[in-house]
């Protein structure tokens, strides 16, 4: 919309006479870019040349005798009066001379139709100058991501149906060999539960339902995939206020983190943790997150999704189809009122595992582990 304005302001207070009555006239170039359109339609102004008075014609036929007496006949060559002749010519288009020699840059009242590939501007003619009206900016139709390839054929999924709004989430069982547990069970799909779906311009929570918020506010990307966004105390099912403190100062956020922590997964359910995550990124002490990726959506297909966990970016906008985040049940050690969180990035070619630590009201998505007692799905 700048550039419009920008433009606009140029061609129609610099008086270069943009949309004078011959729309097929060639721009200066101060004026809006080619691809710039005038709907001639809305105009009042036709067949201006026509219209010029018959001392305009008088002034112009009397200024081409003067120039036609000054050419050189033997050389063939014209006079700069003649250059200059061409020149006032060509700009007579773009404007009018009244009988008093007052340039008329439009009509009272003419209105017209501007449009570049951005912006639709509306402009009247009010004392002989072009005023805009409004623009409206062009809004292109949301072109979503292709999700076919999420899942990929590498690995054959279990399904589990959470028993509170019946969604349907495809499971992946992965070689643990840890403390005891020999394999355990992960949503193939980060979670996508809520009692209440809220927007970026929420500022009241209600701390007796669960709410999530969906990538740039569309639903379509928790329903096709993505799954919810929480912030740190949502996602561990703790009120509001948890996000702003340390969960040890204020007895509302009553949880042990040293435990696992079930938050908003379902019954039987927790939260994945950093051992979790660290077991499944890495083999022998290597990073090997990019078998986690699913093939859909990343900008470089560098993802094996040889685990089945089918990893989708935070969006498909930006850096934001770079980099996945998903909330821990942690608290950074050198600041309770920050959560820690696991991301996962491609940066120069390469996929990037790492922990971090953020504001605790930010959202990010979650996996959830089935409980290590609980019968491994198939």
């Amino acid at each position: 919309m700048n550039k419009f304005k920008t433009l606009l302001f140029l061609a129609v207070f610099g008086g270069i006479g943009l949309w004078g009555c011959d729309d097929s006239s060639s721009a200066s170039s101060n004026g809006p870019d080619e691809n710039a359109a005038v709907d001639s339609s809305s105009s009042i102004c036709k067949d201006c040349d026509d219209e010029l008075s018959s001392s305009d014609k008088k002034i112009e036929s009397s200024a081409e005798k003067g120039d036609e007496s000054s050419d050189d006949a033997k050389t063939g060559k014209s006079s700069s009066s003649k250059e200059n002749r061409t020149s006032s010519s060509s700009s007579q288009k773009n404007v009018n001379i009244s009988l008093g020699g007052e340039i008329r840059i439009c009509e009272e009242n003419e209105q017209k139709v501007v449009i570049s590939e951005i912006d639709t501007g509306y402009v009247t003619c009010r004392n002989n100058q072009w005023v805009v009206d409004s623009i409206v900016e062009i809004i292109n139709p949301k072109v979503y991501p292709n999700m076919d390839s999420v899942f990929g054929s590498e690995y054959v999924h279990g399904t589990f149906t959470d028993d509170r709004d019946k969604k349907v989430y495809k499971t992946a069982n992965i070689y643990y060999d840890y403390d005891g547990v020999s394999t355990i069970t992960v949503m193939a799909q980060n979670l996508n539960y809520a009692e209440i779906t809220i927007d970026s311009t929420r500022k009241v929570f209600d701390d007796s339902k669960v709410e999530k918020r969906c990538y740039k506010d569309d639903p379509w990307y928790c329903d096709n995939y993505f799954g919810a966004l929480y912030t740190w105390s949502e996602a561990m099912g703790l009120p509001k206020v948890c996000d702003s403190v340390g969960v040890a100062e204020n007895p509302k956020c009553n949880i042990d983190l040293s435990k696992k922590v079930q938050g908003v997964c379902p019954t039987g359910w927790h939260v994945m943790d950093e051992t979790e995550w660290k077991h499944i990124a890495y083999y022998n002490g290597i990073d090997m997150s990019y078998t986690l990726l699913s093939h859909a959506v990343w900008p470089q297909k560098k993802g094996h999704n040889s685990y089945g966990l089918s990893i989708l970016p935070y969006g498909d906008e930006g850096y934001e189809d770079h980099q996945a985040f998903f909330w821990l049940p942690q608290e950074y050690k050198s600041n309770n009122k920050r959560g820690n969180y696991i991301a996962i990035a491609m940066v120069d070619n390469t996929v990037r595992f790492e922990i971090s630590s953020g504001e605790k009201d930010a959202f990010m998505y979650i996996r959830c582990v089935l409980d290590y007692d609980k019968t491994i799905l198939k």
